[in-house]
C-alpha cells in the first residue's frame, strides 16, 4: 500500500464529511490507500459519519479520549500500514487528482518531504472543486503543514512524530527535526488543497493570536537560533513598532489588526519569562 491519510478530528462532523466525500472521488485506486481517522474524543454526530463513509472509502477509524492533534496523528501514524503518510486535516477538500499528484511526485523524489498550496476558503465547496487560479500565491513558508503533505513513514518514526506539548505549531517544531535528519522538500504548486476556514470574529482572532504568541516562543526556546527567533517575530523591531502604532489613531480595521498583533506579541513574551 503506497499511502495512509491521517486525519485527526474532533466535533467537526460537517466538515469531515465533506472531506470525506472529496476523498472518494479521488481517481486513485482504492486498494493502494486508506484513510485513518483518528476520532480526539468528538461528541457530535463524528461517529454517524464514519460508519456512513465505512462503506464508500478504504476507511479506518480510532476512538481516544480528548488528548489533542498531535496524540491522534501519533496514533494513526503507528496504526498506518501505508509506505506513505499523507497528511490532510478534517476541513481540507482535495481535487480528483490529488493522490496520483503526491503519488508521482513520491516516486520521482524518494525520501522527500512533498507539499503543495493550501487555499482557505470562507465557505464550504462541493464537487467539483474549482481549478485553483494563480498557485503561487498560494505558497506556505511552512517546511511542513498537515492540510497537505507526504512523507515516507519511516522518517516520521525516526524523527520521533508529533511532539504532543506543542498545542500549535506543532508540524512547525516536527519539521525541524526532519530538516535535521537531512530530509529534503519538494512544492509543486499545481498539487493544491482547498481548506475550509470560516471567518473569525476579533475575539476569536484575539485568542488564537495569543496561542500562536506562545508556540513562537515555545518554538523559539527550543530552538535557540537567530533565524527562528527572527521567524518568531517576538523581537524588539516588531515590539517597538506594534507600541508605535497603538498609539495612533488608526481606523477601525487597522486598529483591530494592531491589537490582534499586540496579543500575539503580549503572550509570546510572557511565556519566554516563563
Amino acid at each position: 500500500m503506497n499511502f495512509s491519510l491521517v486525519i485527526p478530528t474532533r466535533n467537526r462532523a460537517q466538515a469531515l464529511r465533506l472531506t470525506l466525500q472529496h476523498l472518494s472521488l479521488c481517481d486513485y485506486p482504492f486498494d493502494d490507500f486508506e484513510v485513518l481517522v483518528v476520532d480526539d474524543g468528538s461528541t457530535d454526530e463524528t461517529s454517524a459519519v464514519l460508519q456512513e463513509w465505512s462503506s464508500k472509502l478504504p476507511l479506518r477509524a480510532f476512538q481516544q479520549d480528548h488528548g489533542g492533534t498531535s496524540r491522534a496523528r501519533n496514533r494513526a501514524i503507528q496504526e498506518a500500514r501505508g509506505r506513505h503518510i499523507m497528511f490532510v486535516d478534517d476541513d481540507v477538500l482535495v481535487p480528483p487528482d490529488f493522490l496520483r499528484r503526491h503519488a508521482r511526485l513520491q516516486a520521482d523524489h524518494p525520501g522527500h518531504l512533498v507539499r503543495g498550496p493550501v487555499v482557505n476558503v470562507p465557505r464550504p465547496l462541493y464537487p467539483p472543486l474549482p481549478a485553483l487560479a494563480r498557485p503561487w500565491r498560494h505558497f506556505s513558508k511552512n517546511y511542513l503543514c498537515t492540510s497537505n503533505a507526504s512523507i515516507e513513514r519511516d522518517l516520521l518514526l525516526k524523527a520521533g512524530l508529533f511532539d504532543a506539548s506543542f498545542a500549535r505549531w506543532e508540524d512547525a517544531e516536527l519539521g525541524v527535526r526532519l530538516k535535521r535528519l537531512g530530509v529534503r522538500r519538494v512544492f509543486e504548486n499545481e498539487t493544491f488543497v482547498y481548506h475550509w476556514k470560516p471567518p473569525l470574529d476579533h475575539q476569536q482572532r484575539v485568542r488564537v493570536a495569543e496561542l500562536d504568541g506562545q508556540a513562537a516562543a515555545q518554538l523559539w526556546k527550543r530552538y535557540p537560533t537567530l533565524r527562528m527567533w527572527m521567524r518568531s517575530g517576538l523581537h524588539r523591531v516588531n515590539r517597538w513598532k506594534n507600541d508605535f502604532l497603538t498609539r495612533l489613531p488608526l481606523p477601525g480595521p487597522w486598529r483591530r489588526a494592531v491589537e490582534v498583533e499586540r496579543a500575539y506579541l503580549r503572550a509570546g513574551i510572557q511565556e519566554l519569562r516563563k
